[in-house]
């Protein structure tokens, strides 16, 4: 057997997609998807991606109980601002060689999880679910690529060669018929492409016949159905439709059930992907209401971060505004109010969080940011110290401990501190990078020491000249050691 290197625990089977897999195998998977489950329920939606990488080391090849609602969390995450994957994330799963192909097919995953509609990562998925031979799986993201390349304004032919290729390569000869008819609508000179639609036209023409007319072809016709309506709700951008059929739906089950947790949290998804104030209002009453009777602070926590998408929103149109008519006093007044009001809503938000999530280290990162903008450096501090401790904030903790110092006047701690993020990144020419060494630049000149605040300063300069002011700071620290030197000679 052999060892898969992103879980070492986890033994792998022959690459058959139709082996059932151990039953121990199947019940390591099911404990992470459940731990998975709960997390998401928390709105921990990294930690929830991970555990679902987790099982699915075990178990690769289970779409229903695995890929699917991983798939699932990855867009509530982007719906609720999640980030995509960056420098500083150290996942296990984004750093893995990805040399045998089922941890290529999660890394590809992992990464598809933080920037969902990635055609560059679905394709890098459907390639690895190629060599390990998940034909399913090929199908499954091969769906969703089809469905995100039919959405894009300048369409790609190679896109859809690419879904032609994969789609022969599972054996599902009608659809890589229709990828390959909307490649020739791009390229309709191409002697290869037509020549394709030759062979899958008589595949394709062939493959159906083997259907029985009211068996096997009907309920395949049926699963796509389903298949593409599953497909649909993972959209962010849907239709007013789709959209109104959520809510009423989920509003009609809300309502015979109102404190089942998988009722509230349906139609608070619903009202919120409208982006409407209105519908996220009330969205926020039915969390509150929640809250208030069954008293689970994740419900809370969910308002919260409604409000602060509502007033960043607020924040973003007023700027938008201000730009446009920047004499306005009363547009500039506006902001402002907004702006602390957002600010004063995110203190209070994350410091509740972290009360009530005393151990979730990402909670902490982001209330110490709030503190910091408040120039709470002393609050902040100990919560970056705890949240360094994870490593996917590890770097910018340290980042955000030197500038505490800094602002505190503790210029010899701060450079300290900016060192020690320094050496644990690896590209040095990372926007990470930059940032620290333009930051040490400024705490070795407000300690005095121009020599080595210049060196900090070339180095940012040698890596990206525009950078902030650095190179108005290299000209003036040479020219204040000008003097100095003529003194000297």
């Amino acid at each position: 057997m052999q060892q898969n290197s992103t879980n070492p625990d986890s033994p792998e089977p022959d690459n058959i997609e139709e082996q059932d897999y151990p039953e121990e195998l199947k019940v390591r998977a099911r404990e992470f998807f459940a731990k998975a489950s709960e997390v998401a329920y928390t709105l921990n939606y990294d930690y929830a991606i991970e555990l679902y990488l987790d099982g699915l080391s075990f178990w690769p090849t289970t779409i229903d109980e695995g890929h699917k609602p991983l798939r699932d969390i990855a867009m509530r995450r982007q719906a609720a601002g999640g980030k995509k994957s960056g420098f500083s994330d150290n996942s296990k799963y984004k750093k893995t060689s990805g040399k045998v192909p089922r941890d290529a097919m999660l890394k590809a995953e992992y990464l598809l999880s933080k920037d969902p509609n990635n055609q560059a990562h679905m394709m890098d998925m459907i390639k690895a679910a190629i060599k390990c031979d998940y034909k399913k799986i090929v199908v499954w993201m091969a769906d969703i690529l089809f469905d995100s390349a039919l959405h894009q304004d300048k369409p790609s032919a190679s896109t859809y060669v690419f879904l032609r290729d994969s789609y022969v390569k599972a054996e599902v000869y009608t659809r890589a018929l229709h990828a390959c008819q909307l490649a020739i609508k791009l390229k309709p000179k191409d002697p290869a492409l037509q020549d394709a639609m030759r062979d899958l036209s008589a595949q394709s023409t062939m493959q159906q016949g083997r259907y029985d007319d009211e068996g096997d072809f009907r309920d395949s016709i049926k699963d796509r159905e389903k298949q593409e309506k599953l497909q649909s709700q993972d959209q962010v951008v849907r239709t007013e439709d789709v959209v109104r059929d959520a809510i009423t739906q989920a509003r009609k089950e809300y309502e015979a059930e109102p404190s089942v947790p998988g009722k509230i949290s349906k139609l608070v998804t619903a009202l919120c992907d409208t982006d409407n104030e209105e519908k996220e209002k009330e969205a926020i009453a039915i969390l509150e209401k929640a809250h208030a009777q069954l008293g689970q602070f994740h419900y809370k926590q969910r308002s919260g971060e409604i409000r602060i998408k509502l007033l960043t929103r607020t924040v973003r149109k007023l700027q938008q505004q201000l730009q446009k008519d920047p004499s306005n006093k009363e547009l500039a007044a506006k902001l402002t109010e907004v702006t602390q009001k957002l600010l004063q809503t995110e203190l209070a938000h994350y410091k509740q969080c972290v009360e009530n999530f005393p151990t979730d280290m990402r909670l902490k990162y982001e209330y110490g940011k709030q503190l910091v903008r408040t120039k709470k450096y002393d609050e902040a501090i100990p919560l970056f110290q705890e949240a360094r401790g994870d490593p996917r904030h590890r770097i910018a903790a340290l980042n955000y401990i030197g500038r505490c110092f800094f602002h505190k006047q503790w210029y010899t701690d701060a450079v300290e501190t900016f060192e020690q993020a320094l050496e644990l990144v690896e590209n040095k020419e990372s926007d990470i990078a930059k940032e620290l060494l333009y930051n040490l630049g400024r705490s070795h000149e407000e300690n005095n020491s121009v020599e080595d605040a210049l060196n900090y300063y070339r180095r940012v300069a040698q890596v990206d000249f525009n950078y902030r002011d650095a190179k108005n700071r290299v000209d003036a620290l040479r020219q204040q050691q000008s003097p100095q030197k003529k003194s000297e000679d």
